[in-house]
């Protein structure tokens, strides 16, 4: 069943080069992307993962020593290569999204789910990875935590903009929203 997917897929987009997956931190980008890619036989990429193995410096760092503002180019950079790519998921960062071009990037050449979850739910997930939580700079001047609210919110509409479908993670498992994505991918190219 899969493999038919895949084909009428490719068969059916003329535009998309894959699926992206936006979303605030700790929305379950990283797991369903990993998840779908294994499902459908794409290939995966985390790209705070791809931008921390190319910089040799974790996100956290590289915005300590270089800026957001170096972080954001190098983000877009890889953003424009992976466009050129088929057959692959993309864990984006969460503000991926905060750039014009970014957005117009993701919607012609991607299938675009935006993952999302209360301030709530992020807040518990972000307090409960704790290694990942030392890695992961402050968005704004406030703790990182403390900063959900206010950041979730300015990023919203960039968001809502950006996806061709959205999913709550709040009460699913990562297998289910790896399901409902692949339920509407079906429907996407049934209706295609």
């Amino acid at each position: 069943m899969q493999s038919i997917l895949i084909e009428k897929q490719n068969r059916s987009r003329a535009k998309a080069s894959g699926i992206a997956l936006i979303g605030y931190r700790a929305t379950g980008k990283t797991t369903v992307g990993e998840k779908l890619a294994q499902l459908l036989q794409y290939d995966f990429m985390d790209m705070d993962t791809e931008i921390s193995r190319r910089e040799k410096l974790n996100i956290e760092e590289m915005v300590r020593e270089r800026g957001w503002d170096y972080f954001r180019q190098v983000e877009s950079t890889l953003l424009d290569e992976l466009a050129t790519r088929n057959r692959i998921i993309v864990s984006t960062g969460g503000g991926i999204i905060l750039h014009e071009q970014n957005r117009e990037t993701l919607k012609k050449h991607f299938f675009v789910v935006w993952l999302k979850a209360s301030p709530e739910t992020i807040k518990k997930r972000l307090a409960k990875d704790l290694d990942k939580l030392e890695q992961r700079p402050p968005l704004s001047g406030k703790d990182l935590l403390d900063e959900v609210d206010e950041i979730l919110q300015e990023r919203l509409k960039y968001y809502k903009e950006t996806a061709h479908f959205s999913l709550s993670t709040d009460m699913l498992s990562p297998t289910n929203v790896t399901e409902q994505i692949i339920k509407r991918l079906k429907e996407k190219v049934e209706n295609a």
